[in-house]
């Protein structure tokens, strides 16, 4: 099932290569002029980010229909590929007439939403996934569908439209194939939790995007060859993933990819740093740097939004649609800033200089506000996070339990017996047992709540009411727990707890 997942997602990520990465569009490799081939790019980037922000709203009142985007992108895609060669024969905004004017807007905004609906069904698909795993799969397939961009440097141009529809075809196979087996699950709190964690890489991924639509205009590539264009953006796309590649070899486990931004912010800064001096000298090297750092934070970010989906037990819509949508429509604005502001530059403006300053101080801000390392939280605060979904569990002190006597309406110490507080060793034990087998066993948030009551022996009703869900959500929680960690029963979860405690104590 795995290699299937790995051959659908390769073959989505190819269409994408051919139809949105770097510079490159379909009007271009067929005859259109740059101009054009740029307009329908950022007709689709505006689509995508509108068709997520869709998704996303759809996921707050809706739970049907989730599993059924990626059938309904593939058919857009394709209506919105078969309206683009006629594009070829416009050379300039100047000749173009209202008609080919609205073949235009038709064709981007089929191809955008497509893209969002299709993009949205493998982030549900990936949000079934471990983070390692999802991260793993993610540069697996990046790295095959760059394979297949390397191809198309040996194929007519025309043949891009045959493949790219063959590819989309065959993902709309595979992901009715494939079980979507990730939640639909919406509410507030949940989203609230997941926008506290994504909310940073958003706004940072944002920005590159945005940088990257701006650099081709204020660089003078525009100018250039596309198919230099193309072989840089395949290039710096390769150096790109083997960097990725370096976090899993290095860190076994507890993998933090936030922490890639850090090495992500200095490429793009690069860029910034020689636009002044070499402009689109070298073939245009200046924005593939930026480019670099902007494809690298979206693979990033994907795998992001994937875990906090998976670990909230909320819906990969709902996540994907506000992450995805914010990149798309910053790309998108960057673009639209380029051209109306950028596309006269020329070597040696001072404007350049100017540009560059801005950019670098706007990266300089997100190093220090926005990428800064977190601190690291107290001994009792890890304590309470531990416990916190069992608060009545946990000891009223770090010491040993006191009693306190009582007094009476004068203040003075009455004379009636101490009475000693119940002994709440054994449910902190027990929470912390649980707390270890979530770890271990990879438990979403609300899994770990399920492991702590089926522990204490709690019925399915109790549990159900505990977790304000249905009893039908409840067992679902609770098969997934049972085989998570490879039991058949409440006795065995109680009995495993045990033996941990007996052997730790």
């Amino acid at each position: 099932m795995m290699a299937l997942r790995l051959l659908g997602f390769s073959l989505f990520l190819f269409a994408e290569l051919i139809c949105f990465h770097g510079t490159i569009l379909f009007p271009g490799l067929l005859g259109a002029s740059q101009e054009i081939a740029v307009a329908v790019m950022t007709v689709s980037l505006l689509s995508k980010g509108f068709g997520y922000f869709g998704c996303f709203f759809f996921s707050l009142v809706s739970t049907s229909k989730q599993r059924q985007f990626g059938k309904v992108g593939a058919v857009l895609f394709i209506v919105g590929i078969l309206a683009m060669p006629g594009l070829g024969s416009t050379a300039s905004f100047g000749d173009i007439s209202f008609a080919t004017l609205i073949e235009l807007i038709a064709a981007g905004t089929l191809l955008g939403v497509g893209d969002a609906l299709m993009s949205i069904s493998w982030g549900r698909l990936c949000a079934a996934l471990p983070l390692r795993t999802a991260y793993l799969f993610v540069l697996g397939s990046q790295t095959a569908a760059l394979v297949l961009y390397a191809v198309t440097f040996v194929i007519p141009s025309i043949a891009l439209v045959f493949a790219v529809i063959a590819s989309i075809l065959a993902v709309a196979i595979i992901l009715i194939k494939l079980p979507d087996q990730s939640s639909v699950a919406f509410d507030s709190p949940r989203l609230r939790s997941a926008f506290s964690e994504l909310w940073r890489p958003i706004f940072g991924t944002s920005v590159f995007a945005f940088l990257t639509g701006l650099m081709p205009w204020i660089s003078g590539q525009y100018d250039g060859s596309i198919e230099t264009m193309r072989l840089f953006s395949l290039a710096s796309s390769a150096v790109v993933l083997l960097l990725l590649v370096a976090p899993v070899a290095v860190l076994k486990q507890n993998m933090r990819l936030e922490n890639i931004y850090k090495l992500i912010l200095p490429i793009v800064a690069t860029g910034f740093l020689l636009l002044p001096i070499i402009w689109n000298g070298f073939g245009g090297i200046v924005n593939a740097f930026v480019g670099a750092g902007s494809y690298a934070a979206g693979i990033v970010l994907w795998c992001l939004a994937a875990d906090t989906s998976r670990r909230h037990d909320l819906s990969a819509t709902t996540s994907f649609g506000l992450a995805l949508g914010t990149t798309s429509l910053a790309g998108a604005l960057g673009k639209a800033f380029g051209y109306f502001g950028g596309r006269t530059l020329t070597e040696g403006d001072l404007s350049i200089t100017a540009i560059s300053l801005v950019s670098l101080y706007l990266l300089s801000m997100i190093a220090l506000f926005v990428f800064r390392k977190k601190p690291e939280p107290k001994a009792s605060d890890a304590r309470r996070s531990v416990v916190s979904a069992f608060p009545s569990a946990v000891p009223a002190t770090s010491g040993p339990a006191r009693a306190v006597a009582p007094v009476d309406a004068a203040g003075n110490p009455s004379a009636a017996p101490l009475a000693s507080p119940p002994d709440t060793s054994l449910d902190a034990a027990r929470e912390a047992t649980c707390a270890a087998l979530a770890e271990q066993h990879d438990l979403t948030d609300r899994e770990h709540d399920v492991l702590g009551l089926l522990s204490k022996g709690r019925s399915v009703a109790d549990i159900a009411s505990s977790l304000g869900v249905s009893e039908n959500t409840a067992k679902t929680h609770i098969k997934n727990v049972y085989r998570k960690l490879e039991v058949h029963s409440k006795q065995d979860i109680i009995e495993m707890c045990r033996e941990i405690e007996t052997g730790e104590h």
